[in-house]
């Protein structure tokens, strides 16, 4: 057990005066909803090195969270927020919680000093319950600490040494629990920080705390799985609505709640599938869940899904009936893009991608977060979910204990497909790709296993377990100037008797005979559908520049110095010669070709909030009707005065906050950002 860290003292000062609430009738909009979401993205405090014992007194800067992760050999980082609760969020039997998004390695959270809970492994959310130590009507803090990892932050109920570990690879036992990062590897992929977003939130004592959505083309119906949260006495019933916008298509009958879960199940005849062209289209539908007992409700609960299924035919992956042939790509490790969690720049990115003749993606180095998969869910691009790959040179990492670090990553793995499952763009699974050293190739069934539990749907796994994977050289291994001749190839796929997925096309691009390798590999009659993975660079090409971003406030940390990639910031783009042929190939094979499609959610930036006092809280609230969960951000406290929401649908909301002594609630519309 780590020791726990003392209460903070006489650090409330430093964030100036208490928040003046916003004026009643706005307040009780927000505070008599069900749930609320607050992002408390922002100007947090840090400090670098410190143990886990003791929250500094001292020592505290200031720095963007989420930030770029921290690959520089920094062991911890203790981080501190502070926002004001007003006494009107105390309900009777309301339930606060603190989420991660994304901590690594270790993460503990804390509320006004107190340990709450903690967690190992960059890969998935972490949420604590915080009720009851939610101070109302003052000031709060969320102080949270990570930890590289080594010693006991590498898996729970562990000591590691790691004193036998090169000069160059101090961290040669931690790096296996942590995916590869880029040059200088062995710093650099232990590396530290909190580079997701932080939510503060609020649900009823009872609550549904998870929804997976499975549908089925084959049957044409749709399956709710509920899990609910809270004891309480008397029979609970779950009823659901499918939602187009805010017209109700589908009802699930409802059914009584027992042992914390209930099943909901209905058939429906005209849904439209969801997925690229010629596979159907981006169309998101929503499902509205409801918990009630004798009559009321206690719970409303909304899931985003799209209606698709993937299945196996022979040597063929099947999407919503039509054999898959997907050409795709994947991220450099610690790319910018990826961690800046933008969404309009990573719109871009995709829009990129999709006009380039790329219809897949796969995340291979980290878990691509739910940003990334929001965003490919309404602009219909394919996933290859991976979160896992201990990368080159193998032995930059080494395991304690083979079958210790099988048991964490199985457990890893189980957790992680449960924060995901729900996106439609997720169409096979292959969490893992290189093991380090001394790991046998027998986890992947064990993590198959893991798979197949927390995602009973039957969508594919593409580690040998439904699908097998194979790697293809780009060029001649003998003669590196000339392109592979593809016999290795043809054979493996003469021999198969599952699907095959080529996860990866290596090796050197810029040889003359890339072009027409390309041309071949992506040939239906030779490749037979073979998802190659390639360079980013082939496709999107690079510039430097130096990004400005448009607002510090709600989602997504954004780095200013300079960077070397595309242009996804200011939207500027230049197709490259391999993006103008891949786009070729990909419309030759289908009719209608590429989507260009954007996304669909609504994305609102809010300004002219400079006389806001510090911490204080904005809000959107459905303009209509009592909000059954408002969003809310932290105004910006850098002088730009800003508050970006992201909401999960268009229309007329009320921004509600607290404008120096001056109470403000205005309506404004939120649209979704207008095609590239």
């Amino acid at each position: 057990m780590k020791p726990r860290a003392l209460v903070l003292t006489g650090v409330l000062s430093l964030f100036g005066a208490l928040i003046v609430p916003v004026r009643a009738t706005a307040q009780n909009l927000v505070s008599t909803a069900r749930r609320a979401d607050i992002t408390l993205n922002g100007n947090w405090q840090y400090v670098l090195n410190r143990t886990q014992d003791q929250i500094p007194t001292s020592g505290w800067s200031s720095t963007r969270v989420p930030e770029m992760p921290r690959t520089d050999g920094t062991r911890s980082v203790w981080y501190q927020q502070t926002f004001f609760v007003p006494s009107s969020w105390q309900q009777t039997g309301r339930r606060f919680f603190v989420t991660l998004e994304k901590a690594g390695h270790y993460a503990a959270i804390y509320c006004n000093g107190a340990y709450v809970g903690e967690h190992f492994g960059q890969f998935s959310p972490f949420q604590a319950e915080v009720t009851g130590l939610v101070l109302f009507g003052q000031n709060n803090q969320i102080q949270v600490y990570v930890h590289k990892a080594d010693t006991t932050y590498i898996r729970p109920g562990v000591d590691i040494d790691q004193s036998a570990c090169p000069t160059y690879n101090p961290d040669c036992i931690g790096n296996a629990y942590r995916s590869a990062a880029p040059a200088n590897r062995y710093i650099a992929r232990n590396w530290v920080g909190l580079v997701g977003d932080v939510t503060f939130s609020w649900r009823p004592a009872q609550f549904v705390s998870d929804v997976f959505v499975v549908s089925s083309v084959r049957n044409l119906s749709l399956t709710a799985d509920l899990q609910v949260s809270g004891a309480g006495s008397g029979t609970i019933t779950a009823k659901a609505t499918v939602m187009d916008g805010a017209t109700a298509v589908l009802t699930l009958p409802g059914q009584t709640v027992a042992s914390g879960a209930a099943t909901l199940e209905a058939s429906w005849s005209n849904p439209v599938f969801w997925g690229p062209p010629p596979y159907g289209q981006p169309k998101l539908y929503t499902l509205k869940t409801q918990l009630l007992q004798n009559g009321a409700v206690l719970d409303t609960a909304y899931t985003r899904f799209g209606f698709r299924e993937v299945w196996l035919s022979g040597t063929e992956v099947l999407l919503n009936g039509q054999r898959l042939w997907p050409v795709g790509n994947f991220f450099r490790p610690l790319s910018s893009i990826r961690y800046i969690n933008d969404r309009r720049e990573l719109a871009f990115m995709l829009w990129v991608a999709e006009s380039s003749g790329s219809n897949t993606m796969q995340s291979h180095w980290d878990d691509p977060g739910d940003t990334w998969l929001q965003l490919a869910d309404e602009m219909g691009i394919l996933i290859v979910g991976s979160y896992f790959c201990d990368g080159r040179p193998q032995i930059q990492s080494m395991v304690d204990s083979a079958t210790d670090w099988t048991d964490w990553e199985v457990g890893t793995t189980a957790e992680w497909v449960l924060a995901r499952r729900n996106h439609p763009s997720v169409i096979m699974w292959r969490p893992i790709d290189v093991l380090p050293q001394g790991v046998l190739g027998a986890i992947f069934p064990q993590i198959a296993a893991a798979v197949r539990a927390a995602d009973p749907s039957g969508r594919p796994i593409a580690d040998g377990s439904d699908i097998d994977v194979w790697g293809q050289n780009l060029t001649d291994v003998s003669n590196p100037s000339e392109c592979d001749d593809g016999s290795d190839y043809t054979a493996k796929l003469a021999a198969e008797t599952k699907p095959l997925l080529t996860k990866e096309i290596y090796g050197n691009d810029s040889v003359s005979c890339a072009a027409t390798f390309f041309n071949t590999f992506y040939n239906d009659a030779y490749s037979k559908g073979g998802l190659g993975l390639v360079s980013p660079e082939s496709i999107f090409g690079n510039v430097t520049f130096t990004p400005s971003w448009p607002s510090i406030s709600g989602i997504g940390n954004r780095p200013t110095t300079q960077q070397t990639m595309p242009d996804w910031i200011n939207q500027t783009w230049t197709p490259t010669s391999y993006a103008a042929q891949f786009a070729s190939l990909y419309g030759s094979y289908f009719q209608p070709s590429l989507l260009n499609t954007s996304p669909t959610s609504g994305d609102y930036q809010a300004s002219g909030l400079t006389s806001a006092l510090p911490q204080s809280v904005a809000f959107l609230v459905p303009a209509t009707g009592q909000p059954e969960q408002p969003r809310g951000v932290l105004i910006a406290q850098d002088g730009s005065g800003t508050a970006w929401f992201v909401v999960p649908g268009t229309g007329t909301y009320e921004l509600l906050y607290t404008n120096g002594t001056q109470d403000i609630t205005q309506k404004v519309t939120v649209t979704a950002p207008a095609p590239f």
